[in-house]
């Protein structure tokens, strides 16, 4: 997470996680702006998202909270998590777990482009394999 903080990474996307799950806006391992479903996010100045879109092969990881996307939502102050250490698996509750989706979908993003001084965006949405919207956000950044 330092390095990303660093250079101002504007999304982060991983998939090891068999799930899809979406944070909030972070910054120096602590939650630095909510970012609801549709809200827009600002890299430069605020932090960075991290989404696991993980929901697209082999059998499903259950969460240990409900669900929560869009239409549907079920917002929690924390979830418990954990990690996996050298050690073995420690326990952790966070604060970051915005959206999550426990079934089929993928990750959809459309990249704009801007004029310098102007914002270039990514607009990320997660998507069901009904084809249902379960997510979708903004993360913009001045063009230079």
């Amino acid at each position: 997470m330092p390095l990303f903080e660093k250079y101002q990474v504007d999304l982060v996307i991983n998939g090891h996680n068999h799930q899809y799950e979406r944070t909030d806006v972070i910054k120096g391992n602590e939650v630095a702006k909510k970012l609801p479903i549709g809200g827009t996010a600002y890299p430069e100045t605020e932090g960075v998202v991290y989404v696991t879109a993980g929901a697209a092969g082999r059998s499903l990881y259950a969460f240990t909270a409900p669900d929560s996307y869009e239409g549907h939502e079920h917002e929690q102050d924390s979830v418990a998590s954990f990690v996996n250490l050298e050690g073995g698996k420690q326990n952790e509750t966070v604060a970051w777990s915005r959206v999550r989706y426990l079934n089929y979908s993928f990750l959809r993003v459309d990249v704009t482009p801007a004029p310098k001084g102007r914002y270039a965006t990514l607009k990320v949405q997660g998507i069901a394999e009904t084809g249902e919207r379960i997510d979708h956000f903004t993360v913009a950044r001045r063009a230079k």
